[in-house]
C-alpha cells in the first residue's frame, strides 16, 4: 500500500462505499411497470450535497497525522501528543472535541458561526497560545466546493473572537488535487492572505504540514524581518 500514491488510496475507498450505497431501492409512488422499478442512486464520485460526507470522511482518515505523533495522554475529547522528534507538547482535537476541549475559555456572548464548529483535524499549543486549524476538502467533479475555501478569513475571525482573542488562530487547507486546476483564483487568494495551503496526495504531505506547526515562530520571524526590509528606507 506504501506504493500507492494518497488519492488512488482514496479513489478504492469511495468505489467501495458507493458499492455499499448504490443498493438503496425505493419504490416510484406511481402506478406502472416504469415507477415501481424506478431505482434511486447517488449521483456519483464527487458530487455535493450528500456525497460530501461520504466522500469527505476517507480523505480526512487517510490524511491524519497519527503516524507523525506518540499519545503520551488520552482524555475523552483530547489527547496530549508530541511530534516525532520533537519534545514540544501539543493538545490534539477532532471535530466536536475543540469546543468541548476550550468550554471554559469561551465567550459565551459569541454565536456559533456555519463551518466554525467541528474542524477536521486541530493542534494546539498551549505554552505558546496557538491553534492550528486544518481543514480538508476532497473533489473530483465540478461543484460549490470552489466557494467554500474563500472563507479563511472569517473563519480565523470567528475562532479568535470565540476564544475572546487569547489565541492565535493559524488556519490551514488540506485539499485534494482536483483544486489546483479548478479553484486557480481561490489557490491565489489563500496565498496572497498568507493561509498555508498543503496537498493531501503529496508524497511529504505529513511531515510538511507537522513541519510547518514545528517551525511556525521561526518562520513568523523570518517573514516579518523580510517585511521590515522591504519598507525600510535605504539611505546610502
Amino acid at each position: 500500500m506504501e506504493n500507492k500514491n494518497y488519492d488512488s488510496i482514496l479513489n478504492e475507498c469511495i468505489d467501495k462505499t458507493e458499492k455499499l450505497t448504490i443498493s438503496d431501492k425505493k419504490p416510484n409512488k406511481g402506478t406502472g411497470s416504469e415507477g415501481s422499478n424506478k431505482i434511486k442512486t447517488n449521483k456519483g464520485t464527487g458530487a455535493g450535497g450528500s456525497n460530501t460526507n461520504k466522500n469527505g470522511l476517507p480523505y480526512e482518515k487517510i490524511t491524519e497525522l497519527k503516524n507523525e505523533y506518540t499519545i503520551i495522554d488520552s482524555k475523552k475529547h483530547y489527547k496530549k501528543i508530541k511530534f516525532n522528534n520533537s519534545d514540544k507538547e501539543f493538545i490534539i482535537v477532532k471535530q466536536s472535541g475543540l469546543f468541548k476541549y476550550m468550554e471554559n475559555k469561551i465567550n459565551k456572548d459569541i454565536v456559533k458561526a456555519h463551518g466554525c464548529k467541528n474542524p477536521d483535524e486541530c493542534f494546539i499549543d498551549e505554552l505558546d497560545k496557538r491553534i492550528f486549524i486544518i481543514e480538508k476538502k476532497f473533489q473530483q467533479t465540478g461543484g460549490s466546493v470552489c466557494e467554500k475555501i474563500q472563507t479563511s478569513n472569517f473563519k480565523i475571525w470567528q475562532y479568535s473572537r470565540t476564544f475572546c482573542h487569547k489565541y492565535k488562530i493559524i488556519f490551514c487547507y488540506c485539499l485534494s488535487n482536483w483544486f489546483k486546476e479548478n479553484c486557480k483564483a481561490e489557490i491565489e487568494y489563500l496565498k496572497f492572505n498568507k493561509v498555508p495551503v498543503f496537498w493531501g496526495s503529496d508524497e511529504n504531505y505529513k511531515k510538511d504540514i507537522v513541519k510547518f506547526i514545528l517551525n511556525f515562530e521561526k518562520n513568523q520571524k523570518t517573514e516579518e524581518n523580510d517585511i521590515r526590509v522591504e519598507n525600510s528606507d535605504i539611505i546610502v
